[in-house]
């Protein structure tokens, strides 16, 4: 496509070439024939009385420069144009390729180091090379006031898109996450970048984003090595796959730096404690997210003891035809919420309604192609697949995995 536009530039130019030397050549003959003084006609006869070619030279040699003048001016027009018709379509993905590719830079100097250029904001540091996770330090305010140096686990990126829309890592960035060591960047959030400057952020998260396939199995490549810990006992850390998923990251490699993770969001303390068994008897009490102890999951996910219970298969099936209408499957209910995440302003569960902040794990969002900035702008992604929107897809976690979790959850007491 690239080398499409150019040719296409190439001959644009070529026919602008010729078509302005044609017109300084005639204007210059013109011109210097125009600028002979008149003597007199009693010295020299007028020009405008001068004869002119006589017929045999006005129809002959003269008539055969002017027709090949006008033929090669003819052609040039009628294969110039065209080609340039024909290729404007590869000049415009060029063009769109050069957005697309400038903005990617733009972000990737913000995303560099400190130090590394004037534009470099530092996120590497926090979040890793590429966005695959970090851990940073962290000045902890206590309740007495004092100040605890913490280590901060801090989530991969290159996961991101798979579980938030544009629309929701743009709110995020402009805003920040309080109480934690991700700060607000976006003007709208009292932060110093503009809206362009966090779009570029966007992109270039955008462009380092690992495939569904690829995330699913990291996912199951360290399950199966969280699976195989132990405690110093012997006996092993942890109890279910569901306890693992639900803390995944929570170990020495600091894997994602817990982006996979569903007590980062919903446990206070895991994010920088150190020792498991610290967060254990509060594992799910809520923390940015809301609370899942204490019954919370069985009230808004109500399992269903009537007479005309569902009927289904596995847990987790859907609901077998012959079941009365009406019936709900509360299992499914919440297998799927954690699948697609909640949606903001719609109803889940019996009395919950979404903001649209819980993620999905198990399907990535829809990528609409325009949507609206904090600041109120509307952004028009023009130059990602086409303009068109992106439809929802594959997830970091397969269905089996969110399952684990959600009997995990259900657990929780």
């Amino acid at each position: 496509m690239t080398f499409a536009a150019v040719s296409n530039e190439t001959i644009g130019w070529t026919i602008f070439v010729v078509i302005f030397v044609g017109v300084i050549v005639y204007a210059s003959i013109n011109i210097l024939r125009g600028a002979k003084p008149e003597l007199g006609s009693e010295i020299e006869l007028a020009p405008n009385r001068k004869p002119y070619l006589p017929d045999d030279q006005l129809e002959g040699p003269k008539l055969d420069r002017t027709l090949s003048l006008a033929l090669v001016t003819l052609f040039v027009i009628a294969v110039g144009l065209p080609l340039y018709w024909i290729l404007e379509p590869g000049r415009q993905a060029g063009a769109t390729k050069d957005f697309r590719e400038t903005f990617e830079a733009r972000g990737a100097a913000m995303f560099a180091p400190v130090g590394t250029s004037l534009d470099a904001l530092g996120c590497e540091g926090c979040h890793g090379p590429k966005g695959v996770g970090g851990i940073t330090n962290y000045n902890l305010i206590q309740a007495d006031g004092s100040v605890k140096v913490v280590n901060w686990r801090v989530p991969a990126l290159n996961t991101a898109l798979l579980r938030f829309s544009r629309e929701e890592l743009t709110y995020i960035i402009t805003y920040g996450r309080t109480f934690s060591p991700m700060p607000a960047w976006g003007v709208a959030g009292g932060g110093a970048l503009n809206d362009q400057q966090v779009q570029n952020l966007v992109d270039y998260i955008q462009s380092i984003q690992i495939s569904p396939d690829e995330a699913q199995q990291a996912a199951k490549d360290e399950l199966a090595k969280m699976m195989a810990e132990k405690n110093p006992d012997g006996s092993p850390k942890w109890a279910s796959e569901g306890e693992a998923l639900f803390n995944m990251g929570f170990d020495s490699d600091n894997f994602a730096g817990g982006a996979y993770a569903c007590a980062r969001c919903h446990t206070q303390q895991w994010s920088y404690t150190a020792d498991y068994s610290q967060v254990k008897s509060i594992m799910g009490c809520g923390a940015l997210g809301p609370s899942l102890c204490s019954g919370s999951v069985d009230r808004q996910f109500p399992a269903n003891t009537s007479a005309t219970a569902c009927t289904s298969g596995a847990a987790g099936a859907p609901a077998a035809s012959s079941s009365p209408p009406g019936c709900v499957n509360p299992i499914q209910d919440q297998i799927d919420f954690v699948t697609t995440g909640s949606e903001n302003g719609k109803k889940y569960g019996v009395h919950g309604q979404g903001t649209g902040r819980m993620p999905g794990f198990g399907s990535s969002p829809q990528q609409p192609q325009s949507y609206t900035a904090p600041d109120g702008n509307q952004i028009t992604v023009f130059y990602e697949n086409n303009g068109k929107s992106v439809d929802a897809g594959p997830g970091m976690l397969p269905n089996d995995l969110v399952e684990k979790i959600v009997e995990y959850e259900r657990s929780l007491r």
